[in-house]
């Protein structure tokens, strides 16, 4: 994150073919390349036009021409990754490029303030044509939109399994949500408030809080269908897994609150906020803590996304 002074980093560790010991330092700083590369090509293509410009404007390397040595120390570490890279030299790739980089403009650039992009966007986003993560758990490998090295780095992914470029809805979400834990794991001071704030569950399941009392509002069900009502209630925005019912880590949970305010029309969330008092406290207190140590009005952000249904601060006290 760039701009603020960190007191830890949270690494998450990935590899490309196994590297060694010796490729977790990178032999060369590589950042005037990736500038050169991107000053001196800014005319060559649309798609070279375009990073130019959000090089400028957001002081950050959108790099789709880039050597293989130069992810592997990127993501050195516990887990593998597969990808294929656009080719420069084939007009079809920098075609579909172009259409990549409206893709992730679209669905997660113009959601943020210029300003706070600038600030807190890592120093380098790698574009890649696919993205692979082998999963130990299943022993297979499964396509990726994006992912973070929980350094300064994320790759973004054009196509998903079946060759068809990700939809915008999967994009937002997922971009937001890993730009989210990448810039929690950056945060020289924690949400003290709101992380205290996050209720008790038995196995990590939001199903089983251990205060009686939560537990047994599960049963009471709101008027409109949510299939996030367990976690709602129990604070969460958002519980994890197929069926809805892992709790969120502290990242997952950072970063959903940010999606939850900035990303949604004031009515839909009203709708939970005024039926979910856990979902309207902590969001309070999120809020609170984002103005106060980021400088940031979430408030202020979700009525420029949504002028014609916004929100306000009243909406999160709890009726």
């Amino acid at each position: 994150m760039k701009k603020i002074l960190f007191s830890s980093l949270a690494v998450l560790a990935l590899m490309l073919n196994g590297c060694g010991e010796d490729d977790l330092v990178p032999q060369v700083d590589t950042s005037n390349e990736y500038e050169k590369y991107i000053i001196e090509n800014k005319d060559r293509t649309p798609a070279d036009s375009t990073i130019y410009e959000w090089y400028r404007q957001y002081n950050t390397y959108f790099i789709y021409h880039f050597r293989d040595e130069d992810i592997k120390w990127q993501w050195a570490g516990k887990m593998m990754l597969d990808y294929s890279a656009f080719d420069p030299e084939k007009e079809s790739d920098m075609k579909a490029l172009v259409r990549h980089l409206n893709l992730i403009k679209q669905s997660f650039l113009e959601k943020y303030d210029e300003s706070f992009l600038r600030k807190c966007l890592p120093y380098k986003i790698f574009l890649i044509k696919n993205l692979q993560q082998f999963a130990g758990g299943s022993l297979s490998w499964a396509y990726y939109p994006c992912i973070s090295n929980g350094q300064d780095a994320m790759m973004v992914a054009y196509l998903q399994s079946n060759g068809r470029a990700y939809s915008t809805a999967t994009m937002e979400s997922e971009m937001s949500n890993v730009f989210g834990k990448f810039f929690y794991s950056k945060l020289d001071v924690k949400p003290v408030k709101f992380i205290n704030s996050r209720v008790k569950v038995n196995y990590t399941l939001v199903t089983t809080p251990q205060d009686p009392n939560i537990e047994a509002e599960l049963a009471i069900k709101p008027d409109f269908s949510n299939a996030q009502h367990y976690a709602n209630v129990c604070g969460f925005v958002k519980a994890y897994l197929p069926t809805f019912v892992k709790e969120p880590t502290e990242e997952e949970d950072f970063a959903d609150y940010l999606w939850f305010i900035t990303q949604n029309r004031g009515s839909w969330i009203r709708q939970r906020t005024q039926f979910y008092k856990r979902l309207a406290q902590r969001g309070t207190y999120f809020i609170e803590f984002y103005k106060e140590q980021m400088g940031q009005d979430l408030i202020e952000s979700q009525n420029n996304r949504f002028p014609e249904d916004p929100v306000s601060i009243d909406d999160f006290k709890f009726q």
